[in-house]
């Protein structure tokens, strides 16, 4: 940094630790008024803390040990008044878990304002934050609450919401997580030009490539303290772009067609239709069918009903038609109505763990739960063979089932999930973009997870992403566009991959 460049955050030393286990080891890492820093590195090593720590806070149960962190010139360990907004706004990686449940879109915009518009003037500041982040700029979007939103659009208004105030540093942890490559396009456009503008940025990601073309420099952490720093030319040569749908079009070109592996589909859906209250339906008269075994990749745009058919799967959301059937049986479509092997055997791994695990609760009691009330596993000894099992088939250590959710990294949290999901015994998984917020090592790992479970149990997979390298690992993909479920032909000549 210039001697004529004035530092807008330093972090000088930063030790952090949590029951003992320290998160940050002498952290180092300074950024300067207009800067964009990228920060990368695997799961679990600290970016976020750092983040939050540039606000003044920490999660629960962490600690400072020693170090300062101030935000031009000022500490902000108690932080300051006014730290947050206009100096320094954070757009989290769990969106949903920030959004107030019971505030509706227009209304949670406005409240982000520094100051409110005049009544006149008010349905053009939501329209033009709503258009800054690509999503709907219409009445009725504006009047959804967070849960009639895609992963995708909680995030867009989380960014929207931090935009409107105009901040010195806008702070962004993984904010392309459940976008697809268009919608991620136009979120990125817009972060250059609020950066172009004057606007700081530290930008936590995995996706190396998009930090490449839109930081000035990438620093890497790994063991709680950065490793290494560079310009981002350094780090990666970016690829030339592709033809919009081009790998798309050859990826569904491919696809296999399905291998039945049973007498007859584990699910089995007809004329599913479903949307929110007073709107055109998002689902109109979808089929689909997966075989046990079967891993079925479902692609398809933010915003074009993916989250909604999982939630409809899970009996957390009610549609309006349509029958369901598990193992041919029909099943009811609300949860609080199916059999205890109904719940059983079809369960949710959602976008954001924070949908699955309780805050106050360790991740032995997320496990326990459901061994006990789902399989009916009581015996103290065998619950622990079971809790040690399932967190070795995800790859964490035992120790880890005496933690909170906040001790946890958000891969290691999406982790416990996928163990939450595997203690009910399912016979199918629904997975809804449960890979997206991961670093590239800890994704293939939750794949290797779930892929191994295909294996060895018989587990069938129903895959919603956005992203074409995690569907092309699927036997069958199928698309959602215009509300219904795209028929993709089987090269072999066999029926098509619809369902």
């Amino acid at each position: 940094m210039s001697a004529g460049t004035r530092s807008l955050v330093a972090i000088e030393g930063l030790t952090v630790e949590v029951a003992g286990r320290v998160v940050l080891d002498q952290m180092h890492l300074t950024l300067a008024e207009g800067a964009a820093v990228g920060l990368i590195g695997p799961s679990g090593c600290g970016k976020t803390t750092t983040a939050l720590a540039v606000l003044g806070h920490l999660r629960d149960g962490m600690r400072r040990r020693a170090g300062t962190v101030r935000v031009r010139g000022a500490e902000v360990f108690p932080p300051p008044t006014w730290l947050r907004g206009r100096t320094v706004a954070y757009v989290p990686q769990d969106p949903g878990h920030t959004l107030n449940p019971y505030q509706r879109v227009g209304a949670a915009l406005l409240d982000s304002l520094t100051r409110l518009p005049p009544r006149r003037a008010r349905r053009d500041a939501v329209v033009e934050l709503l258009d800054r982040v690509g999503l709907p700029a219409d009445p009725e979007f504006a009047r959804r609450y967070p849960h009639q939103l895609s992963g995708g659009q909680q995030q867009r208004i989380a960014l929207a919401m931090a935009l409107s105030r105009s901040p010195a540093l806008l702070i962004l942890d993984e904010p392309t997580t459940g976008l697809d490559m268009v919608t991620k396009a136009g979120i990125v456009d817009e972060l250059r030009r609020v950066h172009r503008s004057g606007t700081a940025l530290l930008w936590i990601s995995h996706d190396v490539e998009t930090l490449a073309r839109s930081v000035d420099r990438v620093v890497t952490m790994g063991g709680g303290r950065l490793t290494s720093g560079r310009h981002p030319t350094g780090h990666r040569r970016e690829r030339a772009p592709q033809q919009p749908g081009s790998r798309e079009t050859a990826l569904l070109a491919a696809a296999s067609s399905p291998t039945l592996h049973g007498a007859g589909p584990v699910l089995s859906v007809r004329g599913l239709t479903a949307g929110h209250p007073r709107t055109q339906p998002v689902l109109l008269d979808v089929d689909l069918d997966v075989a046990p075994g079967e891993c079925v990749a479902v692609l398809g745009v933010s915003g074009t009903g993916k989250t909604t058919l999982a939630r409809c799967l899970a009996g957390l959301h009610p549609p309006r038609s349509g029958a369901l059937r598990l193992d041919g049986v029909l099943a009811p479509w609300d949860i609080r109505r199916r059999t205890r092997a109904q719940r059983a055997a079809l369960q949710l791994v959602a976008q954001s763990p924070a949908e699955a695990l309780h805050p106050r609760q360790t991740v032995r009691t997320a496990l326990v739960r459901p061994l006990r009330l789902l399989r009916g596993v009581t015996d103290r000894e065998r619950l622990q063979d079971e809790i040690n099992r399932l967190l070795l088939t995800v790859r964490l250590a035992p120790e880890h089932a005496d933690r909170l959710p906040e001790e946890l990294s958000g891969g290691e949290r999406q982790r416990v999930s996928v163990a939450r999901a595997l203690a009910a015994g399912p016979r199918l998984l629904v997975c809804d973009e449960s890979t997206s917020a991961l670093d590239s090592d800890t994704e293939r790992d939750v794949l290797t997870v779930l892929e191994k479970a295909r294996r060895d149990l018989g587990l069938a997979v129903l895959l919603i992403t956005h992203s074409l390298d995690v569907a092309a690992g699927a036997d069958r993909v199928v698309m959602v566009a215009d509300s219904h479920i795209v028929a993709t032909p089987d090269p072999r000549g066999g029926r098509p991959s619809g369902g």
